[in-house]
């Protein structure tokens, strides 16, 4: 289960009662959002028109920083 402990690095824990706990994160004008599914845990990266990256991984610091990765522009090193 996703705990205050799990939003650090600029990520932020919400609580919805009918999808549970997420963890957000807001970078390079991207969404980020990781979730607990069963034993792994889910990321996904949005922008304002689509999905540019989901997967899945086995902790919740593997999963942010596989979001925070897939979220950084081309460009970037």
């Amino acid at each position: 289960m996703l705990s205050e402990e799990d939003a650090t690095g600029g990520w932020t824990l919400r609580v919805d009662p009918s999808q549970g706990a997420m963890l957000t994160r807001s970078m390079y004008r991207r969404q980020l959002s990781v979730w607990e599914d069963g034993r792994l845990f889910q990321f996904v990266v949005d922008d304002d028109t689509r999905t540019l990256r989901w997967g899945r991984r086995s902790t919740v610091a593997a999963a942010k920083l596989a979001a925070e990765k897939a979220a950084r522009p081309a460009s970037a090193p």
